[in-house]
């Protein structure tokens, strides 16, 4: 009886607030991450082509051999890869007295110096031009008696773009891959970042209804009936599980709606992971309320909150950040748990590929849970 009136009460606050819920879970996130998913669009488009990467050349030698590794870039087989320019991403350095060491088989090597951060792969293409420029010119020095002549060029050319080639081929195969997986879209990679926001708004709800009953009396006239604590605490978790389940659903039923996110997911997939979300978010509002004030529990929640907005990836790019420390703190973003959930959930539609993170939910919430009850079991709202 105390279940199914916990349940009636809360199924009819909920209904009686629609507007603040559709508000607070649809209109705003959906403002959010349609202005976020647009101006970041660009940043999540797959790379199904190599662009032509952008160099300048930096000649301290000044020699034959060095004028021909420049033409060489120029040539008609490369030239549609290599983009030459005083403002280069990368600087390739030929050394002073490059063609010299060469002649008399000493170690020497062209170097490449990334300016801007852009791509792995171009860095690959690079190194590997360079390494095979150089055992190519080294093995024809070596054959012809230091004398090089227009078709030992056209050999290196040829072995080049056989190496290039190579690694276009290596390139084409796993975007392709990745295009056939599927590639998230800047707004349904704004839809998983924002989930994790919401679940803090759900949570610090969660714990306001709590201390405003306290507040308004309610907490004092159900405590002095014959309910117990352990009960009346089992029926605010209660609470938390129906209001954050729904929530949840409005936030993901409207985002689908609106076309952002979440098309073509398997609804039962949803379930489950609103499900073990909704566990998750009332354990931990539950292990708030046993052992935290009013007062700390909103501190401790926002903290959680801007450490998630900042670190978390959704409203600043990861893939746009080089410092290190930055990254590293970024790893221990609190929220990432559900926004790798929601992405796996979009990109594969599979349980399977989501059960890591719905067991580590579980197992957090479990652990949530026992403790907070052991608090309440011992001493609570004394």
């Amino acid at each position: 009886m105390k279940v199914k009136a916990t349940i009636k009460v809360t199924v009819k606050a909920l209904l009686a607030q629609w507007k603040q819920v559709l508000l607070m879970y649809a209109v705003f996130p959906l403002l959010l991450i349609g202005v976020m998913g647009y101006f970041q669009r660009d940043l999540y488009k797959p790379e199904t082509e190599i662009d032509a990467i952008n160099i300048s050349i930096v000649d301290q030698d000044k020699s034959d051999i060095s004028k021909n590794f420049i033409s060489l870039l120029n040539s008609d087989e490369l030239k549609n890869l290599f983009n030459i320019s005083d403002n280069g991403d990368y600087i390739i350095n030929i050394p002073q007295n490059y063609e010299k060491d060469l002649l008399q088989l000493k170690d020497t090597t062209i170097t490449i110096d990334e300016k801007n951060r852009v791509s792995r792969q171009n860095e690959v293409i690079l190194k590997s031009l360079i390494e095979q420029y150089g055992k190519s010119l080294t093995e024809s020095l070596i054959i012809n008696n230091n004398n090089m002549d227009l078709k030992d060029n056209e050999e290196i050319i040829n072995k080049i773009t056989a190496t290039l080639k190579s690694i276009n081929e290596t390139t084409s195969i796993k975007s392709n891959k990745l295009e056939a997986e599927r590639v998230l879209t800047s707004f349904e990679n704004q839809s998983a970042s924002m989930m994790t926001f919401m679940l803090f708004t759900i949570i610090m709800g969660c714990v306001a209804g709590y201390h405003l009953d306290k507040e308004n009396g309610s907490f004092k006239r159900l405590m002095s009936t014959a309910i117990t604590k352990q009960t009346f605490f089992k029926l605010d978790l209660l609470i938390f599980f129906m209001s954050s389940f729904i929530y949840g659903s409005v936030y993901v039923i409207v985002s689908r709606i609106a076309g952002f996110a979440f098309k073509g997911v398997s609804l039962i997939n949803i379930i489950v992971l609103l499900s073990v979300q909704s566990i998750l978010i009332t354990a931990l509002s539950g292990l708030i309320i046993a052992f935290l004030s009013k007062k700390v529990s909103q501190i401790v929640i926002i903290m959680f909150m801007y450490f998630q907005i900042i670190f978390g990836g959704g409203f600043i790019p990861l893939k746009e950040i080089s410092n290190k420390i930055f990254l590293t703190i970024a790893k221990f973003s609190p929220g990432d748990i559900i926004t790798d959930a929601y992405r796996k959930c979009m990109l594969f539609n599979s349980i399977n590929d989501i059960s890591t993170e719905l067991i580590l939910m579980l197992a957090i919430s479990i652990a949530a849970y026992l403790i907070s009850i052991t608090k309440v079991r011992l001493r609570w709202e004394e």
